[in-house]
């Protein structure tokens, strides 16, 4: 059972090292996440009245560029604020337009203000290339010459056979409905993530799922998983769930990923949710690298915008110090898993989750913080993470309480003692 949840343990790395297990296929996806190419820009209203504004990209298809049927809506970022938007895309050539969403329904309205694409904007992306300082500002009385609206909302995935020619942003599932015995959340799906990121991506699998449909009367709480994990892992806390005050939301990501990159994505997911549904808050929930995920979006999400409040942060057997084992993935592995940078200990990651240069970074004191960590014997770790890396002094400096559980790594999920603590935690912020 071990190796189905935490693979970047020492024995299991070194098993992994000596058989190829997962290694051939990392340096794989990484060529083909290299032939993408990266375009950002700024983006901000002539006038400003707190309105979302939406940045669209529209992707040649061939032909007369000229031509507006020859061209077709690719991708699409929503920012809350005035602020940075970004595109990891195919290479192509691509128009950039925006506009400013006054109805917040994620549909473009003929009346709206915006700037609109033209030909003689084209932005040639070649593989591998980064374009930058593409800076919009939205005129109040700007307008496109479409003949309908544009909803932003309905651009679809597509199978990974069609996807060959494909926008990173545009894989995600937003809010979709699902149940947690779905193939999509069987572990052999969440250990390919580590390994085969970019096809875990192409397959649909990556988004922020819904276990119910929405409810605007009760609070969603948000799962994170760790490292080659599934929304599965919290099956027992789920069920164990008051479902008549709080609604389950639960994040999935391909572990193999920068954890930076997975956390920029949750926080545009979880704008446009708000956008949708408009809630006010949101509590969340952290297992293992999840923690690390988590408090990283946290972060993005009180820097860039700040719609929705996250009262309630519960972080368990969290490896806030990193763990060694990545290091020696990063050190010898042929092609290190992108993911196992990140959690090398004192990786810049790391660090900058909890200081901007040399200057702490906290969490709002406002915001219910609480680290449960885990351990088999007194002194010693739970089987995967080193007490030491669970109990980072600047973690323990912030949390409000501290609980600890003589429990395995996966094992403390499916305590009744943490179940009970969630809920009571849970029911604070009600």
């Amino acid at each position: 059972m071990y190796k189905k949840h935490y693979v970047i343990g020492l024995v299991l790395f070194t098993l992994c090292f000596l058989s190829g297990c997962g290694l051939f296929a990392v340096e794989e996806q990484q060529q083909k996440i290299a032939t993408y190419c990266n375009i950002y820009g700024t983006v901000k209203p002539e006038i400003d009245n707190g309105k979302k504004m939406i940045v669209l990209l529209f992707k040649h298809n061939g032909g007369d560029i000229t031509k507006r049927e020859n061209w077709r809506l690719f991708d699409h970022f929503v920012n809350d604020s005035p602020g940075k938007w970004y595109f990891s895309t195919a290479s192509g050539s691509y128009l950039i337009a925006a506009f400013k969403d006054v109805n917040d329904d994620l549909i473009y309205q003929l009346d709206e203000p915006a700037i609109a694409p033209t030909p003689e904007n084209i932005v040639q992306c070649q593989p591998g290339e980064v374009k930058t300082d593409i800076n919009l500002v939205i005129a109040e009385q700007g307008r496109t010459r479409a003949e309908a609206p544009l909803d932003i909302a309905k651009l679809q995935i597509r199978s990974s056979k069609q996807q060959l020619d494909i926008s990173l942003g545009q894989v995600t599932q937003i809010g979709t409905l699902a149940a947690l015995d779905e193939p999509r959340f069987a572990d052999e799906v969440a250990e390919q993530s580590l390994w085969r990121p970019l096809d875990f991506l192409i397959d649909g699998n990556t988004g922020l799922y819904f276990l119910e449909p929405y409810s605007a009367q009760k609070i969603p709480v948000l799962f994170v998983h760790g490292i080659n994990g599934t929304p599965r892992n919290f099956e027992y806390l789920i069920m164990q769930m008051d479902r008549t005050h709080f609604q389950p939301w639960v994040l999935y990501y391909p572990s193999g990923a920068y954890l930076d990159n997975v956390s920029r994505y949750v926080d545009q997911m979880l704008q446009q949710l708000h956008a949708k549904y408009k809630f006010d808050k949101i509590a969340v929930v952290a297992h293992s690298m999840g923690g690390l995920v988590s408090r990283s979006f946290i972060l993005k999400h009180l820097d860039n915008s700040k719609s929705v409040a996250i009262p309630l942060f519960i972080s368990i057997s969290t490896p806030w110090n990193g763990h060694m084992a990545a290091k020696l993935g990063v050190d010898h592995a042929p092609t290190p898993v992108y993911a196992w940078e990140d959690l090398a200990p004192g990786s810049r990651f790391l660090k900058e989750l909890f200081y901007v240069k040399d200057t702490r970074r906290k969490l709002p004191e406002d915001m219910s913080k609480h680290l449960l960590f885990s351990f088999i014997d007194s002194g010693a770790g739970d089987g995967t993470v080193s007490l030491a890396s669970e109990l980072r002094p600047e973690a323990q400096e912030e949390a409000n309480r501290m609980y600890g559980y003589q429990k395995s790594h996966m094992g403390i999920l499916n305590s009744p003692e943490t179940a009970i603590v969630v809920n009571q935690l849970l029911e604070s912020i009600r």
